[in-house]
């Protein structure tokens, strides 16, 4: 049976060592804040729970696969190519299938490039031009 994970808010562990009383009021009674507190409480707890949503799949999905074999698993190019996958292309639909697509062929290519040198050098000229474009967009 899974149990769903629950987070608590910095905001509520403080409460709850520096007001014992406001802590017992509010098991009693019900969180009595304002409208616009519980607003603002509530999109801190969202970003809380997002950030660490996006550190777990950060730890867990490292594919870059033909950079990888180029750079190096955890060169700065090989992390800057993983940062636009997440940041731009899985924020979309057709970014979502590129990605799909070239988890599903990038191993077959990485073992045709392990005997294909020219083509080893090709895809490094276009990481490295692709890089190039990156870098002058981060730094306009």
């Amino acid at each position: 049976m899974s149990r769903k994970k629950h987070y608590h808010s910095i905001s509520d562990i403080v409460a709850a060592v520096y007001c014992e009383q406001k802590l017992i009021f509010d098991r009693d009674l019900g969180d009595a804040l304002p409208l616009p507190i519980r607003k603002k409480a509530a999109e801190g707890t969202l970003e809380h729970q997002r950030f660490a949503m996006e550190s777990q799949r950060a730890a867990i999905d490292k594919r870059c696969f033909i950079a990888s074999s180029i750079y190096g698993i955890d060169s700065i190019e090989v992390v800057t190519l993983r940062k636009w996958r997440d940041d731009v292309l899985l924020q979309s639909k057709m970014g979502c299938l590129f990605v799909y697509g070239y988890y599903r062929l990038s191993p077959c290519m990485v073992s045709v490039m392990a005997h294909q040198t020219w083509l080893v050098s090709l895809a490094r000229a276009g990481l490295d031009w692709w890089l190039a474009v990156l870098d002058k967009k981060v730094n306009k």
